[in-house]
């Protein structure tokens, strides 16, 4: 992933996940005020995000969307649910409510791209809870995130990969879809910092 890019997409993706956080324990702001904060997000990624990396942007912009959309209104029970669904962010940046079906579809296309920019976000939107057209198929779920983790190993011309994944405390190895987050933003040049964030709205969910 290039820097710029990274630039964009790691305080979105940070954003969505304290949004999360705040939701699920109950601690979140009144929601329009939470919604306009994520918005201002992509508003600055989209900023960076212009000339050829635009596309890049379009379609990550759209994983995240999605993503978000998912945990506020069908994963995570919360006082802004009701709200979040009549004013979904997929809608508000792209004027349609399909994410279930064209977050896969986009996936593809992000998978065509030869920097692997867009594509590691969709695996971060999976990781992350996203499930879709796959909720009740969880095999097919694992199946997609085998096959594009792949991809971006192929994307990446040189990774930069720790020697181990960071220690939490409390909370024993990282397994599974953990261990692929890490993997994941390792290349994305994040700190344990994120990887906490991360297990710890995993295990919260």
């Amino acid at each position: 992933m290039t820097q710029d890019f990274q630039s964009a997409a790691i305080p979105v993706i940070l954003a969505i996940i304290g949004l999360a956080k705040r939701a699920a324990s109950g601690e979140s702001g009144p929601v329009e005020a939470e919604r306009a904060a994520l918005r201002v997000s992509f508003e600055k990624a989209a900023a960076i995000c212009r000339g050829p990396a635009a596309e890049d942007w379009r379609l990550a912009s759209y994983a995240l969307a999605s993503a978000v959309d998912e945990l506020l209104i069908v994963d995570i029970t919360w006082s802004g649910q009701a709200w979040w669904e009549n004013h979904a962010m997929e809608v508000e940046l792209f004027g349609t409510r399909k994410r279930a079906t064209e977050f896969f579809t986009l996936s593809e296309k992000a998978a065509s791209l030869p920097r692997g920019n867009a594509l590691q976000v969709f695996v971060a939107a999976v990781v992350m809870g996203f499930q879709g057209t796959h909720r009740e198929r969880p095999d097919a779920l694992e199946a997609w995130l085998r096959t594009h983790k792949q991809g971006i190993k192929l994307s990446l011309d040189r990774p930069v990969t720790p020697s181990s994944g960071p220690e939490v405390a409390g909370g024993g190895p990282l397994t599974g879809r953990i261990l692929l987050l890490w993997s994941l933003f390792s290349s994305l040049l994040l700190g344990a910092f994120f990887i906490v964030t991360a297990w710890s709205v995993f295990y919260l969910l």
